[in-house]
């Protein structure tokens, strides 16, 4: 026993000896090197200073024995980089970027001289990634806003620009996701298993789970970083793609963007089998625009950013569809008896030949008909066009054209504080209010909705805080918190009122009497056919 108590120490004591620093968050950056002097022998006892450029904030180390130095948990930005030590010139390097999910090497090589006296790079070349093996890339927030994005300006388009993922196409109806998100294949593995992170909190819509459920604006965001093999432990929910998104945030200077993005079928090429004089594009208008800005609350300690997004989108709907002509809602079926014959439904002669009487010169007395349908034939719409592929004019004698209506609003506010240079905080509120319209080619009778499922109307909200803590340059702690809420109401209209029931008297519909004020159940029965 004593001896299996004694294994399990020196085991533990291994470990904790043959430690090495730990490398860069998913949410952060770390920066690494070894300091050398001018016979390439370390220098122990440098001193490492960083600065972020634009929020002012400096996080210190010292190089070990072996020379090394090591920053954890970096915010990713701009940094300028001073290394001190005696006996040697200061070495100074401006203009290094610290990515999310990403180790920069900065190994840097003293000059002999005064520490007063001072060397500084403005840039540095840029290095292959030699301190992690995963298989990454990375699109900066300039590189996301200056790209062409078809269609709604998503982020995600962008997945295409990496090796091994599909082309990213919606999947959905504009009513279910009105972020319009995208999915695509990331290594020939299914679309639920990528995942994706905003500023460290998983995204994820429940009901779709290839989807996220915020789609981040193009305009807030700060990096894309898009890992598609050996991911680290903390992307381990994703086995295709783990794609990380660090939103902007607000830095000493005031910054402020506005930008409309707009087009319409004018602006859109004809499809090849329309080409004609008499075609007419059907209307299809968006127009994407917004603003933000960002700064200090207080300077080099309180950052705020805030941004907001407004799109609208309207398009031209249109449907053929086949209704009941006058002579049917009488009952009169006298011109169609060559191709149907009604029958007496309640006749039933004994002989071999037939089973059943037809009525009357192929008409239907009044007396026979089901209350029901009369009150329903009355809210159908009557024949308004001649059909082009039915001679009889029963089949597609009935076309409706509507607008498909999406007016979509999204907010995105953060905060930063840096509390001193070993502890930071920060907090990010989104919301998206998404109500969608569609078109119903039968009014109250319903009918499939043209361009989309039906009407919706979508709330997403997501609140993210983090926090950094130093508590020295091996040892450290961080973490995110994050919650997600989706409203969301999609089906067909007058769900307040029981129309099957109370307005066309059908019993049984509606869930009974036992449901009447329940709204899953409101609504209009769906009607698969009027008897011709």
């Amino acid at each position: 026993m004593k001896n299996s108590k004694l294994l399990v120490i020196v085991m533990l004591l291994g470990l904790l000896l043959s430690a090495v620093p730990a490398q860069a968050q998913v949410l952060y950056g770390s920066i690494v090197g070894t300091v050398r002097d001018p016979s390439g022998s370390v220098v122990p006892a440098a001193t490492i200073a960083v600065v972020n450029s634009g929020t002012g904030v400096s996080r210190e180390d010292v190089t070990d024995d072996a020379g090394r130095y090591s920053l954890l948990n970096v915010v990713p930005g701009s940094y300028s980089i001073k290394i001190t030590a005696k006996g040697f010139r200061t070495s100074q390097r401006d203009d290094v970027t610290v990515s999310i999910n990403h180790v920069t090497r900065i190994d840097v090589s003293l000059e002999v001289g005064q520490m007063a006296e001072q060397v500084t790079i403005s840039a540095t070349a840029v290095q292959l990634q030699t301190e992690k093996s995963d298989v990454r890339h990375e699109i900066t927030g300039k590189t996301v806003q200056n790209l062409p994005l078809p269609g709604y300006r998503n982020y995600q388009s962008l997945i295409a620009l990496v090796p091994g993922a599909t082309p990213p196409a919606f999947q959905n109806a504009v009513v279910d996701t009105p972020g319009r998100a995208l999915r695509s294949f990331v290594n020939g593995t299914a679309t639920n298993n990528n995942n994706t992170l905003v500023d460290g909190a998983v995204n994820i819509n429940i009901w779709l789970p290839h989807h996220v459920a915020y789609v981040q604006p193009v305009e807030s965001i700060e990096t894309v970083n898009i890992t598609t093999g050996s991911l680290d432990a903390e992307q381990g929910m994703a086995g295709g793609a783990a794609v990380t998104l660090a939103t902007k945030s607000g830095t000493n200077d005031l910054h402020g963007t506005g930008w409309w993005w707009h087009t319409d079928q004018h602006l859109q090429s004809d499809p090849v089998y329309f080409r004609s004089s008499t075609y007419r594009k059907p209307l299809n208008i968006l127009n994407i625009f917004g603003g933000n800005i960002g700064g200090p609350i207080k300077k080099d300690k309180l950052f705020y950013f805030f941004n907001f997004e407004r799109t609208t989108e309207r398009t031209g709907v249109f449907g053929n569809y086949s209704v009941a002509p006058a002579d049917f809602r009488a009952g009169d079926f006298s011109k169609w008896t060559n191709l149907a014959i009604v029958y007496d439904p309640a006749s039933a002669p004994q002989n071999s030949n037939t089973t059943r009487t037809p009525f009357p010169n192929n008409v239907v007395p009044r007396e026979r008909w089901n209350p029901i349908f009369p009150n329903l034939y009355s809210k159908m719409p009557m024949p308004n066009q001649v059909s082009v592929t039915d001679p009889n004019n029963l089949g597609g004698n009935y076309g409706v054209s509507g607008m498909l209506r999406l007016n979509r609003n999204q907010y995105d506010t953060k905060i930063n504080y840096n509390v001193s240079p070993s502890v930071m905080v920060w907090g990010k509120y989104s919301r998206m209010d998404a109500p969608v319209a569609g078109v119903y080619p039968f009014g109250d009778l319903g009918g499939s909705a043209l361009g989309t499922a039906g009407q919706g109307d979508t709330t997403t909200q997501l609140v993210t805080a983090g926090f950094n803590k130093m508590f020295s340059g091996t040892f450290l702690m961080d973490g995110v918190f994050g919650y997600t809420r989706m409203d969301q109401f999609v089906g067909i209209p007058n769900v307040d009122r029981n129309v099957g029931l109370d307005e066309w008297k059908i019993p049984g519909t509606n869930g009974g009497r036992q449901y009447a004020n329940d709204t899953r159940y409101g609504g209009a029965p769906a009607i698969t056919g009027f008897g011709f």
